[in-house]
């Protein structure tokens, strides 16, 4: 092999590992300027139970409240299912048929319903609690703070 061809594969690898990085930094700042997402995106990497079954459907037509129970005991609150995040006939299937599933916790409470046999998932929203419906509903509560002897 001749020297000239020696630099040119050289020249040839520098330059493409040079093309590979331009690349990776214009589809980052690609990235970047995009708007995120309503919302957020949410990570599924504060935990898994496994054997989850939904035992209460409320149905709102477009959404679903779904209280979830594991082996062990009852999930605290009711999760809040809508149909613009998942198949709505799907969870009302798991619901009917007891399918043990799969859930994996956000930080925030969410979780990601999984169904480990036959697929599809349906994230549900942060739970709501008994605690939660009183403070909202005290909060839209009207508050009349004039009394019948002041006047």
């Amino acid at each position: 092999m001749s020297t000239t061809a020696i630099v040119l594969t050289a020249l040839t690898a520098a330059g493409l590992v040079l093309l590979l990085w331009v690349i990776g930094r214009a589809v980052i700042a690609a990235g970047n300027r995009t708007a995120p997402a309503q919302g957020g995106s949410r990570h599924y990497l504060a935990g898994r139970l496994d054997g989850v079954q939904i035992t209460t459907i409320i149905d709102y037509g477009d959404e679903l409240l779904v209280s979830l129970t594991t082996r062990d005991a009852p999930l605290a609150g009711v999760f809040h299912v809508t149909a613009s995040t998942c198949s709505l006939t799907r969870v009302r299937r798991w619901h009917d048929e007891s399918t043990p599933l799969r859930a994996y916790l956000s930080h925030d409470g969410a979780i990601m319903l999984a169904d480990p046999a036959l697929g599809g998932n349906a994230p549900c929203e942060p739970p709501i609690t008994e605690t939660g419906t009183r403070h909202i509903r005290d909060e839209a509560a009207p508050h009349d703070h004039s009394s019948t002897e002041d006047k």
